[in-house]
């Protein structure tokens, strides 16, 4: 089969391989889409904690079981399933935790086994490109959940990128109403009418405050900062992305935590249950989701792609495989 594997950093090639081996507690899947995202960018280009090379990228899947025609997505972890966290249904905090296009190959291939319990069924109507998509808007589902985002509360959401965009969308599901900052603003345009579909506001800057919920959605520190002055008392920052470099910030913000009761709450990945989520919420706004999708590409046009990616001005590739 065709797949395209990271050798090293900056080295991505297109191969013949062999055809993976369903072990006894997973399935063959041939693959139909694989959306690309920011992630697969930096481990392209510099690695990952989690990465193990040689290594097929790709861990927002969808394919289908080619002898029954069952449709799926891929919730991309493989959990132990005996741990505690496991056993509360937390999975994606669970120690022994292998990742699809980290720990084991991906969906840059023509097919790819994976584990039994971790494809999620997806209906017929639900085309395949958008249907990818469920993994990171899964993963913006879980971070509203651990800010316990609720009906007409105001989020506010620093990154206007495909998941910035998508967590608006999930905290609109919710009833809850979503502003989007992007300074950036080729990519603002091109999320216009994706947020005009859904009435999400959108701009460079934020002068409102008083917010329930500010998530970041992109890795600058300065974001924290300035988020943290965004909270009403009593409020949630959700720290959704990592950041990325050297930084400090200051006592004062500390304090704030102290005298206004404020709240810190993580988000790392998601669970079954939110990529469940997750399919529904795309079948229902499959319109909107479409604007997301800046262009659908060959296997053979990723390695430009995740360098356009790394630009930061467009928004979603999505490769029929």
């Amino acid at each position: 089969m065709r797949a395209l594997r990271l050798e090293a950093f900056n080295e991505l090639n297109l191969l013949e391989v062999d055809l993976p081996v369903a072990e006894q507690d997973d399935i063959l899947l041939k693959v139909s889409h694989c959306a690309l995202c920011r992630t697969d960018a930096k481990m392209f280009r510099q690695g990952q904690r989690d990465l193990v090379l040689p290594r097929i990228l790709g861990h927002e899947v969808f394919g289908f079981n080619e002898q029954t025609g069952e449709r799926f997505v891929i919730w991309p972890g493989e959990a132990c399933g005996v741990c505690e966290e496991c056993l509360k249904g937390h999975e994606n905090l669970c120690s022994q935790m292998r990742i699809m296009g980290f720990h084991r190959d991906g969906g840059f291939a023509e097919y790819l086994s994976v584990s039994k319990s971790s494809v999620i069924p997806v209906p017929e109507n639900l085309p395949g490109h958008l249907a990818c998509l469920a993994e990171p808007l899964a993963s913006t589902l879980n971070a509203l959940e651990q800010a316990r985002v609720e009906k007409n509360e105001r989020i506010l959401i620093y990154g206007g990128g495909p998941v910035g965009l998508l967590m608006s969308l999930a905290a609109q599901s919710l009833g809850a109403t979503a502003f989007v900052v992007e300074k950036n603003p080729p990519k603002l345009r091109k999320s216009e009418k994706f947020r005009s579909s859904l009435a999400i506001e959108g701009s460079p800057e934020c002068r409102l405050k008083d917010f329930d919920v500010v998530v970041n959605a992109a890795p600058s520190l300065s974001i924290f900062h300035e988020g943290m002055s965004k909270l009403r008392s009593g409020g949630c920052f959700c720290l959704f992305s990592g950041f990325t470099g050297e930084g400090t910030f200051p006592v004062s913000i500390l304090n704030e935590i102290h005298y206004r009761q404020l709240r810190l709450a993580g988000a790392y990945g998601s669970t079954r249950r939110h990529m469940e989520k997750a399919v529904l919420l795309l079948n229902l706004f499959q319109e909107s989701v479409s604007y997301l999708v800046e262009e659908v590409i060959e296997l053979d046009q990723i390695p430009l792609a995740l360098e356009a990616i790394l630009s930061g001005d467009t928004l979603k590739f999505v490769a029929k495989i």
